[in-house]
């Protein structure tokens, strides 16, 4: 009998990622990264911290196709057909000013080939509910939405392409502390229960650990310098509730110590 992998399969793979800015005239390259090598899962949830300027944001953009590397590859091993799969979630929505709340979701309808309006209104429905919204929320205009619905909003714009890969560039570091763990608790539950891939891009200790299955630290030269397993002996693990237990804060101990000498370094 054919045994049946148990094994998470990988969302994206990188291997010897290598990018520099080219400088101004008569100057070197600065390279931003160095021969990265990363594999992302489904149902995991990867944070990267490290100092500003050291390649968060460039490395996302080289995942996004946004940047091309000079050398190294990027690869979507669960990927079919054109594009990357991908969701893009800035620290800024993207929402579009003009349109309402439903018309901006409904974009995915005219980009893609899925132009079946029940289907998509159905698709709406199901995310309202899974970000605590209500349906009137679709005929206002996002100039009168709150920060965190606003953020709500753009989460299920990006899932109504159906990614498999999220990548998220400090997308709750404006918002209040009650809505911001509103929202982390919102989106780790749906990664894990749509078996999902994310990677967040943060300068915020707390929520790396708190979100995340890994935590990798960046170095100013754009090298990974460390790697840790967050691990936590409730299967009922949320972002909230794992703020409150000793292992939060050892590996928040941890981290920061790290993290502070790679900074300083």
């Amino acid at each position: 009998m054919k045994s049946i992998s148990t094994e998470p399969k990988a969302l994206l793979t990188i291997s010897g990622l290598t990018f520099a800015y080219e400088g101004a005239v008569g100057q070197n390259q600065r390279q931003t990264i160095s021969d990265l090598c990363l594999n992302v899962h489904e149902a995991e949830i990867l944070c990267i911290l490290g100092a500003s300027g050291c390649g968060k944001s460039t490395l996302l953009n080289l995942i996004a196709g946004l940047l091309k590397p000079n050398r190294g590859a990027v690869e979507f091993p669960q990927k079919a057909g054109k594009g990357r799969g991908i969701g893009y979630i800035f620290q800024q929505d993207a929402l579009l000013p003009w349109r309402t709340v439903e018309a901006n979701l409904m974009l995915a309808s005219e980009l893609t080939a899925v132009n079946n309006k029940m289907q998509m209104l159905s698709r709406i429905g199901q995310y309202l509910n899974v970000f605590h919204l209500k349906p009137d929320i679709l005929k206002k205009y996002p100039n009168q939405l709150s920060g965190g619905m606003r953020q709500r909003v753009s989460i299920m714009q990006s899932l109504m392409f159906d990614p498999q890969l999220f990548l998220l560039d400090e997308p709750f570091s404006a918002l209040d502390f009650y809505t911001k763990l509103s929202l982390e608790n919102e989106f780790y539950q749906l990664v894990k229960e749509q078996r999902k891939g994310a990677i967040l891009v943060t300068h915020d200790i707390e929520e790396a650990v708190a979100m995340a299955d890994r935590v990798i630290l960046m170095s100013k030269d754009g090298l990974f310098t460390k790697e840790y397993e967050i691990e936590y002996d409730d299967p009922d693990r949320t972002p909230e509730n794992a703020r409150g237990t000793a292992k939060f804060a050892e590996l928040y101990r941890v981290i920061w110590s790290e993290l502070k000498a790679v900074i300083e370094a």
